[in-house]
């Protein structure tokens, strides 16, 4: 369980973060909603401490997370796997090295081992027949599935998504859509996602928290999401169209 009480967050003059709490249980999948530029990203460098807080509390599994440093802080990064907005595959490395980095760092798997999950990872997301190729092969599309081959292969207990269908055509957002849902299914991961994409949102949140103007001004399911008179709302999905909801695609 992740619990985020009171956290503060500024950039200079910019306040980013205003106080904001939230309680995130165990297999739950929260998206995370707002409009460019609030700072939806930089709670998840929050999270993962690669990134401070100025003030307000992290706890993970009961552990402060601004009292680790460390191998305790080690120990807590690895319960996280982050899904990049550019899937940050490295272009020097070919789909089974970039799949396999983390194993190989993480020093307690034989090659045989690695080359196992690494397979089992990206037949997970269906790809069985690019192992040898290099990302600049692949479509968007393909490299986030392998970026999120990456995380499947560290057995995370907590995946981050920062904007997983930015950039990708409508039906390439649907697919990639349908497997994060399917990982959260399958796996019973706690998972985070932030977009702005509201059909994505609505397709794969638990529970949706709005960030407006650096606070939590909606925090809730789908439904009361879209049934919602509050103003911060009501502008953001004001645009939204059911008849472009994932399930339709």
């Amino acid at each position: 369980m992740i619990t985020i009480t009171n956290l503060h967050k500024s950039f200079g003059d910019l306040n980013v973060l205003n106080g904001v709490s939230l309680d995130i249980n165990d297999g739950q999948s929260v998206v995370v909603m707002g409009k460019s530029g609030q700072g939806k990203s930089v709670l998840l460098k929050l999270i993962t401490r690669l990134l401070f807080p100025d003030s307000g509390q992290i706890i993970i599994d009961g552990d402060d997370l601004g009292t680790l440093s460390g191998q305790g802080l080690d120990n807590c990064r690895l319960k996280f796997g982050m899904l990049f907005q550019s899937a940050a595959l490295f272009d020097s490395l070919n789909i089974c090295d970039n799949v396999g980095i983390g194993l190989r760092a993480y020093n307690r798997y034989s090659d045989s081992e690695i080359d196992r999950i690494t397979a089992d990872s990206l037949d997970r997301v269906g790809l069985t027949d690019v192992g040898s190729k290099y990302p600049s092969e692949l479509s968007g599309g393909m490299r986030k599935r392998v970026g999120l081959a990456r995380v499947v292969a560290m057995k995370p207990k907590y995946i981050l998504y920062d904007e997983p269908t930015t950039g990708l055509d409508p039906v390439t957002s649907a697919q990639i859509a349908r497997l994060i849902k399917e990982m959260q299914d399958d796996l019973k991961v706690t998972s985070i996602i932030v977009t702005h994409d509201i059909p994505t949102g609505f397709f794969l949140a638990d529970q949706i928290v709005l960030l407006d103007q650096g606070n939590f001004s909606f925090t809730g399911s789908v439904e009361e999401m879209k049934n919602s008179q509050l103003s911060s709302v009501k502008d953001f999905i004001s645009g939204y169209n059911a008849d472009a909801d994932i399930k339709h695609r």
